[in-house]
């Protein structure tokens, strides 16, 4: 990893916190704080994926559609960890099954998503260029998702 992209990675981190940190309180300052990291995401892309001019007209709106998608089922995962928020000290079992079960799918309209992506990316991009690409979007999904769990509280289970 270069150090631009490790102080990348770092400011992402930093803008997750505040994100994560939001998810208990309005809306609106969850979106604005989703707005800085997208911004900031599509920034970091841009410097550690090296494009020439002709990729670079090609694939910038292609990414913006690919995230646009991605933003929708990031939405429904912070309406879920927000019903989680409101729930979590009186949790019933059919809510965490639910929950465990909405969490899921969400994860797999992910998938789906970015596999619907490859062959688009691979038209316009070297296969490499194309794995980079998401090498790049996965460690920057893998620092927000640790960041935004390290302040989800676990659910408590029932001792037997």
């Amino acid at each position: 990893m270069t150090k631009k992209l490790g102080m990348s990675l770092l400011i992402a981190l930093a803008l997750a916190a505040i994100t994560s940190t939001a998810f208990a309180q309005e809306r609106q300052e969850i979106a604005t704080g989703r707005a800085e990291v997208q911004s900031d995401r599509q920034a970091i892309v841009a410097a550690n994926l090296p494009l020439t001019e002709e990729q670079a007209k090609t694939f910038w709106p292609m990414y913006r559609e690919y995230r646009g998608e991605m933003e929708k089922v990031g939405d429904r995962l912070v309406e879920l960890v927000l019903g989680y928020a409101k729930s979590s000290e009186t949790l019933t079992d059919a809510q965490a099954t639910t929950m465990l079960d909405d969490f899921l799918a969400i994860q797999k309209d992910e998938n789906k998503i970015r596999t619907a992506w490859v062959p688009k990316f691979r038209k316009v991009l070297p296969s490499r260029t194309v794995t980079r690409f998401y090498q790049i979007e996965n460690k920057l999904d893998a620092i927000l998702r640790f960041d935004a769990a390290a302040e989800i509280p676990m659910v408590k289970s029932e001792a037997k």
